[in-house]
């Protein structure tokens, strides 16, 4: 079985499903590669370097301990995990327990976020008749760490409020490529779709110096805000049943690609 080693973790509202999509419109004379809203890092993971300098921000501290672990200590991340087993009995336990060290609360976030329902680390996952869910190869994560580590080497790790951070980096040569919540679907805690600020987030990229591409849900409040700039409309396979069988077109998810420079050509 190959192993996908551009990625770690499964991420809701990841962008697995639309990287070579969206990699074609990143420009190539960029000086800087910046994602306020990192998650699972899809993007970012999916070209060994995009710019000299790359940024990775997200808001959630989970995340963000989890890939500095990954960046400075991948080996002692590796000894907490390289026993677990996809157990039920053991996954209750990673949610009740508390992690003592930064190293044990990544090594616990990232068994249960890989051994869960969705991606969502809340529900065991089963599965019936594959090899996924909980039942996924434990050395195969260990593989990826590795990769991860290998890539993380020369990358910025940020955990602060997207206002701030693209204040910080922005010049004329800036890249922001940004995923944040959407105005609706489900999300995680420090990333909640009811409260997140969409109007500031278009206030903020409206006056940058630099350019930026933007992933959002297709509907109408995002067309307006967005009014005037490039957008170019996608579509994904939706929901995490999506393999099964039954109607592709009721499955689908229409995104919108949204930047301050020109995509419809790249497409």
């Amino acid at each position: 079985m190959t192993v996908d080693k551009k990625s770690l973790l499964n991420w809701v509202g990841g962008k697995r499903l639309l990287r070579k999509t969206i990699e074609p419109l990143i420009p190539n004379d960029i000086v800087s590669y910046i994602e306020p809203f990192g998650g699972g890092g899809w993007i970012l993971f999916y070209k060994d370097k995009w710019a000299d300098l790359e940024i990775y921000n997200d808001l959630d501290g989970r995340l963000v301990n989890l890939f500095r672990i990954v960046k400075y200590h991948p080996e002692a991340l590796k000894e907490e995990l390289r026993y677990l087993l996809g157990s039920r009995e053991m996954f209750m336990q990673f949610i009740k327990m508390d992690g003592i060290t930064d190293i044990q609360r990544a090594a616990k976030f990232l068994f249960l976020i890989t051994r869960s329902f969705g991606g969502r680390g809340e529900t065991y996952g089963t599965v019936k008749k594959s090899s996924g869910g909980a039942s996924k190869s434990q050395g195969n994560i260990l593989l990826k760490i590795d990769a991860i580590h290998k890539r993380l080497d020369k990358v910025l790790v940020e955990n602060r409020d997207f206002e701030k951070l693209i204040s910080q980096y922005d010049h004329a040569g800036a890249f922001f490529y940004c995923d944040p919540p959407y105005t609706f679907g489900c999300g995680y805690e420090t990333t909640s779709t009811k409260d997140f600020d969409h109007e500031r987030l278009r206030e903020k990229l409206g006056n940058i110096e630099g350019r930026f591409l933007l992933s959002y849900d297709d509907s109408e409040k995002i067309r307006e805000l967005y009014k005037g700039y490039e957008m170019i409309a996608v579509e994904r396979l939706n929901g995490i049943n999506n393999k099964q069988s039954g109607d592709r077109k009721n499955k689908m998810f229409k995104e919108l690609l949204i930047a301050n420079y020109p995509i419809r050509k790249a497409k």
